[in-house]
C-alpha cells in the first residue's frame, strides 16, 4: 500500500519508455583499418567445371555408343542423368574439399617438420667454427710496439717492411728498424705531426711527414 500511494503522490515516477527512432547502421567491414600489415592473399578459386563433370550436358557433347565401345578409360566420358541425386558418388570428392579447405584456412597440404631428419636439436644447425690451427698464418705474438712520449697522430711503413716511421702530437718523428724494434733516428718538428707517408719507390728511402 506504500509503493501505490507513493506513485498516487508522484513520489515514484515510472520509468521514461526509449526512443523508438531509427537507429543509425553502419558496416564493420567498411571501417577503415589502422593496421599497416599486408592484406591476407585471397584463397585460391577452384577450377571451373567441364563437361565431363557436367550431370546434364548438352547432346553434341554426348559421344555416340560407337565412339564409346572401343574405349578403355571410360572415367571421363561425359553422360547424361535427369537428376543430381542420380549422378554416382565422384571418388575424389572428399579429398578434394579437404584440400579445399586446407587452402581457405591458408595451410600447407604437406606438413613439415621443425627440425630436419636427423637433427637432435636446434644447436646442430649452428656450423662448426673451423679450429684457428687450421687459419694459420696470422700474428701470435708483438713484434714492435710504437711508443712516443704524447699521442701518436700517423704511422707509415717502407715498401719492403724493413722501417717504420711514426710522428705524434710534439712535433717528434720515430724512425724504427723492425727486426731490432728500437728507435733508429729522431727528428724534432714545430709543431704536431699530422700526417707521415712513406715513399713507395724501393730505390729510394725517404718519407714525407706534414703539421
Amino acid at each position: 500500500m506504500k509503493i501505490v500511494r507513493a506513485i498516487r503522490q508522484g513520489r515514484i515516477l515510472p520509468a521514461k519508455p526509449k526512443a523508438t527512432g531509427p537507429r543509425q547502421m553502419y558496416s564493420l567491414w567498411d571501417a577503415p583499418s589502422e593496421s599497416t600489415a599486408p592484406a591476407p592473399l585471397a584463397a585460391p578459386k577452384p577450377r571451373l567445371p567441364g563437361h565431363a563433370e557436367s550431370y546434364n550436358p548438352p547432346p553434341e557433347y554426348l559421344p555416340d555408343p560407337n565412339e564409346t565401345k572401343d574405349e578403355d578409360d571410360k572415367s571421363f566420358t561425359p553422360k547424361s542423368y535427369s537428376a543430381l541425386r542420380l549422378v554416382p558418388a565422384y571418388d575424389r570428392f572428399i579429398q578434394e574439399r579437404f584440400d579445399r579447405l586446407l587452402d581457405l584456412y591458408l595451410a600447407p597440404r604437406v606438413q613439415r617438420r621443425r627440425l630436419p631428419p636427423g637433427v637432435a636439436k636446434a644447436d646442430d644447425l649452428i656450423p662448426q667454427l673451423p679450429d684457428p690451427k687450421t687459419l694459420r698464418p696470422f700474428p701470435t705474438y708483438k713484434a714492435l710496439g710504437v711508443t712516443h712520449p704524447s699521442r701518436v697522430r700517423a704511422v707509415s711503413v717502407s715498401p719492403g717492411g724493413e722501417w717504420i716511421v711514426s710522428g705524434d702530437d710534439l712535433g717528434e718523428i720515430r724512425l724504427w728498424e723492425v727486426l731490432v724494434g728500437k728507435v733508429v733516428k729522431t727528428w724534432r718538428m714545430g709543431g704536431k705531426v699530422t700526417a707521415i707517408e712513406w715513399c713507395p719507390r724501393k730505390d729510394v728511402a725517404f718519407f714525407v711527414a706534414g703539421t
